[in-house]
């Protein structure tokens, strides 16, 4: 069994409890205008270009077999159009200045850099995140993964989108012991907008593995122009008020994506949004806190 994985992350520690290795999946269904991470979003090998590195000595296209796809890279970052997707640039470039992106790995290859830091997890009651991308679209990967990762006793948390088949959710939810469920919007208009894909399998999805005993911590995006209103304030207490015991953090948007992009050889893909100050979060998040208390109590 193997997946396509585009990077593997040792001492995380805001991919859920304690210390954590994240294993960051490749492909995602949703087109986010605001991605941190673009280079996820396609399934097939891509090849960012580090310009600052690039010190133009012409290795990248000597060793490229494609003719129409040579002297691209540091013209415009890369062709995507023209190039083949041999990766023999990225293997010949001595800086590192052009970067492979994905690679296949089988789940014996992902445990056995896991095990590495099994005695980190034990110390810390922290274990292995799966996250992309989006993990429930590789879903049979996700699956022996997680079966893998449960036999020797590693705590699993997902990190969702929340798009893909409600079946594939209700089976992954037993050998999940935590869900970090993104939320992008809950306006559907604004949601599809801005992903591509409609709000309400997401929410159904969420739904049903709540319902099913499902460990979840809502993720729920931060950016000013999209979500600083009491329309999101009011959206985001509603939904909390339907899911007892689940709590709600906030991702603050930032722009590392755009510089990605750039590397990738890609336009940007959205408005030029801002990045939000903490004291707008915690702003925010009073505000839903004391909109969900007025709910639980029973006044509006």
């Amino acid at each position: 069994m193997t997946g396509r994985v585009f990077d593997i992350q040792r001492f995380c520690t805001h991919d859920g409890p304690g210390v954590r290795t994240t294993v960051f999946l490749k492909g995602c269904p949703l087109r986010c205008a605001w991605c941190h991470n673009p280079e996820s979003q396609r399934a097939a090998d891509e090849l960012l270009f580090h310009r600052t590195r690039c010190i133009g000595c012409g290795v990248c296209d000597e060793a490229c077999p494609y003719r129409d796809a040579r002297r691209t890279l540091r013209d415009a970052a890369l062709r995507r159009e023209r190039c083949g997707g041999c990766s023999r640039c990225a293997d010949a470039c001595p800086t590192g200045a052009i970067e492979r992106v994905g690679r296949d790995m089988t789940v014996g290859q992902v445990m056995e850099e896991v095990r590495g830091d099994v005695s980190y997890f034990r110390h810390s009651g922290g274990g292995v995140t799966l996250s992309g991308g989006e993990p429930m679209a590789q879903f049979r990967f996700t699956a022996a993964l997680l079966e893998a990762l449960r036999r020797e006793g590693i705590h699993t948390a997902i990190e969702t989108s929340g798009q893909g088949r409600l079946s594939d959710f209700l089976r992954a939810q037993p050998m999940t012991d935590l869900w970090l469920w993104d939320v992008k919007s809950l306006d559907g208009e604004l949601y599809e907008k801005y992903t591509g894909l409609p709000l309400a399998a997401m929410l159904d999805n969420l739904r049903a593995v709540h319902r099913a005993g499902g460990n979840v911590l809502l993720r729920s995006i931060f950016i000013p122009e999209l979500h600083d209103n009491a329309a999101h304030a009011g959206a985001l207490a509603d939904l909390l008020d339907g899911l007892d015991g689940v709590k709600v953090e906030y991702v603050a948007y930032h722009r590392l994506g755009i510089s990605k992009l750039e590397k990738l050889g890609l336009p940007a893909c959205g408005p030029a949004f801002r990045p939000p100050s903490a004291e707008e979060i915690r702003r925010f998040g009073a505000r839903v806190d004391g909109l969900l208390k007025k709910r639980r109590a029973g006044s509006f």
